[in-house]
């Protein structure tokens, strides 16, 4: 039973050798079409996606064949299931068995979960540009679930179209919703009638527009691309079709597709190893046998199959075909099988033939054999086979469907020149491997330990290409920086480690000799924790220092590192991780050059660098994706060339970088001029400052795709509805080694860009036109340009011959990568014109004539007929003229007619009026609102006034300038508040110190002191003290909403004042105030309204005075009190107003509580008296002085 599934395995593996591989047309039949099934796809789904997936592809193979007239069809198909499937399960039961196929498979068809946007219609990534195939077809594995024959046909017809775009590179040829580039609309270039921007005679069968319907006015991204050419134009000019191949056939059907089912396994590697006597020299050997080590202890998956071969002039195995597990020791067994030294055989009798012979059959050992395995070939290149031992390699390796690598190793040149070819490209090419090339960089008998990490880097490269994607725990390279020695320092330096990588990581130093790494060698965590260098394992067969970080946090870590080298050596510092199960952030680098020599001096063939970045499978956008171009080797000086940075963009400008927001950022190769060699190409990507994000996916996914028929994507750039930020992450790839040859230093054969976004726009009022578009290069898309060129034309074909109107004052160019724009004024009305620009640079380089734009500029209005009366004379006419000729056009100012100056004018002058009257308005209003806020405030501060009656308020007191008592405070009692400002004693002193200078002051100005002191000596007339009348604080009183902070009473009912029911008091009255000044009344039994109060203030000659109460009999009080308008010194006795004060008046002590009455409001003084007061003769008056006292 066994040796009938062994022979059964053999056949298919067979078949698959000879239909599996590149996509070809051979005798109208296509042969490699690999359709994968991602991971993603439930089990549970395998007999309906299967099932379905058999039905689309036969329809599709029929409407293939129709639409190319019989010229092609699918004839066998491989379908490459996902690992987690089990075929052996009633959920996934197949009729044909599977084969295992441990080799990357270069899928074309993509079934996995819906997209964002698309669904799970069938879509293409399409990277390059027009005639050149798209990257693959994505396609809902939901869509191949329905079982009607109906949904096949209509699947089978979406995915025609799709087809088109992938294998010969046609683009979409309608308009898309909110497109400026693409509109949904445009004119015919004949009627100058709209119409929609599709194919209208579009055939049922065909999913592309005939040539004899085809239009290439219409602004599609298919004629932006292809300058107008049909879509059948460039299917017949593809490589399927083109001088004649696979003619059309008479056949009415074609023959049903068949299909072969692989499953993903395990990778299998062979190492074949040259091993002469050129390896002898300095530390080649030596080298070769550390990074070996590092490849298989540290970065060969678990599970793999791996073997060693060496040869020189025969080949022999030094390690068997074992599975690599971590458990045991077979990885440091198969490490160190490498002899010790290498052999003395001359490097011109190797055999390369014999290696790979040899390492077929260490394939062969087991039931799977040499089938989908990798040759990883290290060897110098010189002194290969000839031709025909080239083809027997190139034979069995398409035989044993194996996948070559080539290391290159060592690659010897002289400083500053290119090197030759190795010799085996073709064989790399036709296996669809790649190629890695390491310098030789060799000081005296020793060489550099770049040498080292290059091969070692090489070969973990070598091994990350051959291993599939998502299933094997291949390392990923997050970061690698190389430290040069010379100077005692500290190499420092961080890394991220984000969500997408699993949960251990791997740091590593590699050295040269162990001490150049000095005693600090710390690694700290995003939170702080620290792994000293007394946790780093040595591993001296392989020369690195690393510490293994289990459960590493995720985050940003940082190091620092002694670094002690010499001058021709350093350090280099590693980090790797393996991928999360759950979600993989992926990197992919690629060129749009199938050949391994790059001619730069052809500038009808540039190279284009593409990177791929997805989150799972959603793109990534916005990342930052930086390439970088290393030259191999060393300058003439013995130093390392300096990198050259190529910074990608996902812009969708249209030349290089096709559609925005897919994911694939692309760039020109730089020219390099006169620097011709060798290249390696690398690229990394992170989430450029937590600016990158991703798109959401559908939160319907199972919707059918009736509902998503209708949904027109994309044009220039596809638009998500939803995104959401993708955390932070880094990664590396390498791509290989580019053998360049760039034209000499001084000749400038590079043209810019094409100019692909190219929009105008007609302003219907003021007839300009505008049109924008994006700068391009000088070379390319580096630099900028010398200047544009521009030409109007009548027709879309002149304008592709830019033949035409010459645009006159183009502006100058700018950075690449900038929009300008530019306003013109077109007198040409009702007609198309069309437009196309494109650049030129210093040299006379003229790029390529941009997308044709279109625009048509309405007629201006024109003017009415003038009203003329029956007495106006008719104008002459002259009949010799020619119809027409003294119809003039309408007055223009500026390019405007005068009735569009009129009607802006108009609308100037409505709009100032306007303006005019709201100021008018709302100057009123708030003149208005003040006067009545001003008059609340009066009435507020009448109603809010009390009257204090005290005692004298003004003692001159000496000389000294103290105008009263209270002002005679000794200076060191003077408070300072917390800015120096000096304060008063009310501010500054306690309760205690204030009574006692109270009761101070009344015994100055009352008590027997002052009465036996006799009068003051500047005041002989003094007379006997006179009430002082205190103006209480305006300050609103507390209300329920104000709580007051003196006291806890509710505030006084302030009742109107009316001064002539009140009686008179018989005492003299202070000249110095008005009616106006005192405050209102309140009444006997309520609570004074000063007692609410929480300023005093006095308006007398002096200081305030101490103060008093009186008993009162309002008896003895005159009826009238006449109002005296002038001042009257505090020293000159006032003339007599009132009755004497009765002597049995008494001053009560302070202490004592008194109901203080307020005095009547004084009536206004007639004019006679006041003329009177004004005319008597004063002496010197003092000045009013207001005091404040806290109450």
């Amino acid at each position: 039973m066994w040796t009938i599934y062994k022979t059964l395995v053999i056949v298919l593996a067979a078949l698959l050798v000879e239909c599996q591989g590149d996509l070809k047309l051979v005798n109208s039949g296509y042969e490699g079409l690999v359709v994968s099934i991602t991971n993603d796809i439930p089990q549970e789904h395998c007999n309906q996606i299967i099932h379905g997936l058999k039905s689309v592809l036969r329809e599709f193979s029929n409407i293939l064949w129709s639409s190319t007239e019989g010229r092609a069809y699918l004839r066998q198909v491989t379908v490459a299931l996902p690992p987690s499937w089990r075929t052996d399960s009633l959920t996934c039961s197949l009729l044909t068995p599977v084969t295992p196929l441990s080799v990357p498979l270069d899928s074309y068809i993509h079934v996995t979960s819906p997209h964002p946007v698309f669904g799970v219609r069938p879509w293409t990534q399409q990277s390059q540009g027009c005639g050149h195939h798209g990257d693959y077809i994505q396609i809902g594995g939901d869509l191949l679930r329905a079982t009607t024959n109906n949904t096949y046909d209509h699947v089978a017809q979406l995915l025609m179209a799709e087809w088109s775009k992938f294998k010969w590179g046609v683009f979409e040829e309608r308009g898309y919703p909110d497109d400026q580039l693409y509109p949904m609309t445009f004119r015919d270039p004949i009627t100058n009638n709209p119409l929609p921007n599709r194919c209208t005679k579009q055939n049922f069968i065909l999913p592309f527009c005939p040539t004899s319907s085809h239009i290439p006015e219409a602004p599609t991204k298919h004629n932006a691309q292809c300058i107008g050419r049909s879509a059948w134009d460039i299917i017949e000019h593809s490589e399927d079709f083109i001088n004649g191949s696979n003619k059309i056939t008479n056949g009415t059907t074609p023959q049903l597709p068949s299909f072969t089912f692989v499953q993903e396994s395990p990778p299998r590697f062979v190492l074949v190893v040259e091993d002469t006597a050129v390896m002898n020299l300095q530390q080649r050997w030596e080298f070769v046998r550390k990074a070996v080590r590092r490849v298989m202890v540290y970065d060969v998956p678990d599970g793999a199959h791996v073997a060693l071969v060496i040869f020189n002039s025969q080949a022999k195995t030094t390690a068997p075909l074992m599975k690599m597990e971590s458990l045991s020791d077979v990885r440091q067994r198969v490490g160190s099988s490498l002899p010790r030294n290498p052999s003395p055989v001359p490097e011109s009798n190797k055999c390369i033939l014999c290696g790979l012979q040899q390492g077929l059959r260490a394939l062969n050992i087991d039931s799977p054999g040499a089938t989908g395995a990798t040759v990883i070939l290290v060897t110098t290149g010189k002194g290969t086979a000839s031709q025909d031992e080239l083809d027997e390699m190139e034979r069995l390796a398409l035989q044993h469907r194996v996948r070559v690598e080539a290391v290159i190793y060592p690659v010897t040149e002289n400083r500053g020149t290119a090197t030759t070819t190795h010799g085996l490209e073709s064989l790399i090419k036709a296996t669809g491997g790649s190629s890695f090339t390491v310098m030789d960089e060799g000081v005296g008998n020793d060489s550099k330990v770049n040498m080292m990490v290059a091969l070692m880097n090489a070969l973990f490269s070598a091994v990350r290409h051959s291993s599939l994607p998502g299933t094997s725990k291949v390392p990923v390279l997050i970061h690698s920086n190389a430290y040069p020695g010379g100077i005692a320092s500290m190499a420092t330096g961080s890394f991220t480690l984000d969500e997408s990588l699993g949960p251990s990581a791997r740091f590593s130093v590699f050295y040269y000799d162990l001490n150049h790494v000095g005693n600090t060698v710390q690694l700290t965590s995003p939170s702080g924790h620290t792994i000293a260098s007394v946790n780093m394992q040595e591993d001296g067969d392989a020369n690195v220092l690393f510490v293994n970080i289990p459960k590493a946090e995720r985050g940003t870590w940082t190091y620092q590192v002694e670094n002690r080298a010499d001058s021709h050596q350093g350090l280099h510092i590693q980090v790797v991780a393996t991928e999360s199960d759950a979600r993989q952030i992926s990197l992919r680098l690629w060129t749009s050059s199938d050949l391994s020599v790059i001619n730069m001096t052809d500038s009808m063939t540039p190279v284009r660098v593409y990177a791929e970045v997805k989150d799972g499978l959603m793109p990534v956008l916005n990342a930052r994706v930086t390439a970088r171009l290393q030259r191999l080797g060393t300058n003439t000086t013995g130093s390392n060339y300096h990198s050259i940075i190529v910074e990608l963009f996902d812009n969708g400008f249209g030349d290089p970088d096709i559609t925005a927001g897919d994911g694939v950022y692309s760039r020109y190769l730089p020219t390099l001029k006169g620097a011709s060699g060798h290249y390696e190409l690398s690229v990394t990507a992170d989430n450029n400052n937590d600016l990158a994000h991703s798109p959401v996916t559908d939160a319907f996914p199972g919707r059918s795709y009736s509902e998503r028929d209708k949904v027109t994507c994309c044009g220039s750039k596809i638009k998500y509805e939803h995104t959401k930020p993708v955390s932070d992450f880094q990664r590396s790839t390498v791509y290989g080694v580019l053998d360049i040859v760039s034209p000499n230093d001084g000749i400038d054969i590079v043209p810019p860009n094409r100019i692909l976004d190219l929009r105008s726009h007609v302003n219907q009022t003021t007839r300009e036109v505008s049109l924008r578009w994006t700068a391009p290069g000088d070379d390319y898309d580096w630099d900028r340009a010398r200047h544009y060129e521009g030409v109007l034309a009548s027709s879309w074909a002149e304008a592709k011959a830019f033949s035409g109107e010459r645009i006159s004052g183009m502006p100058g160019p700018v950075l690449v990568g900038t929009e300008q724009s530019l306003m013109l004024q077109i007198d040409r009305y009702e007609q198309t014109i069309f437009v196309a620009l494109r650049g030129v640079d210093e040299a006379g380089n003229r790029g390529g004539v941009s997308n044709i734009a279109s625009f048509w500029v309405p007629p201006p209005p024109t003017t009415p007929a003038a009203v003329t009366s029956p007495n106006t004379l008719e104008p002459k006419i002259n009949l010799a003229q020619p119809l027409g000729h003294e119809v003039f056009q309408p007055v223009r100012v500026a390019g405007l007619s005068l009735e569009d100056v009129a009607v802006i004018s108009g609308s100037v002058v409505g709009f100032l009026i306007i303006m005019a009257a709201l100021t008018t308005f709302c100057y009123c209003h708030v003149a208005r609102h003040r006067r009545q806020q001003h008059k609340k405030d009066q009435e507020r501060m009448e109603g809010n006034r009390n009257v204090m009656i005290k005692t004298n308020s003004t003692l001159m007191v000496g000389d000294e300038g103290q105008d009263s008592v209270d002002s005679a405070v000794k200076d060191d009692e003077v408070g300072l508040s917390k800015d120096g400002r000096p304060i008063s004693p009310l501010q500054s002193w306690g309760a205690s110190k204030l009574l006692q200078e109270h009761e101070r002051r009344i015994s100055v100005t009352s008590g027997p002191n002052m009465e036996a002191s006799g009068p003051l000596p500047h005041c002989q007339n003094f007379q006997d003290p006179f009430p002082d009348v205190t103006l209480i604080s305006t300050h609103p009183y507390p209300t329920s909403q104000t709580p007051s902070t003196t006291h806890s009473d509710p505030p006084a009912y302030h009742p109107t004042y009316l001064p002539e029911p009140h009686p008179s008091y018989s005492y003299p009255y202070h000249p110095g105030y008005s009616h106006e000044e005192l405050p209102p009344y309140t009444p006997p039994g309520q609570p004074s309204q000063s007692s609410q109060a929480s300023t005093v203030y006095t308006h007398e000659m002096g200081s305030q005075p101490s103060e008093i109460s009186y008993q009162i009999d309002p008896m003895n009080y005159p009826t009238e009190m006449p109002s005296i308008t002038a001042e009257i010194p505090y020293c000159q006795a006032p003339p007599p107003m009132y009755a004497p004060y009765p002597e049995q008046a008494s001053f009560m002590p302070h202490a004592s509580v008194q109901v203080k009455v307020p005095p009547p409001v004084a009536p206004k003084p007639s004019a006679s008296a006041r003329a009177s007061a004004v005319a008597s003769p004063t002496a010197s008056v003092e000045p009013k002085r207001r005091n404040v006292t806290q109450v």
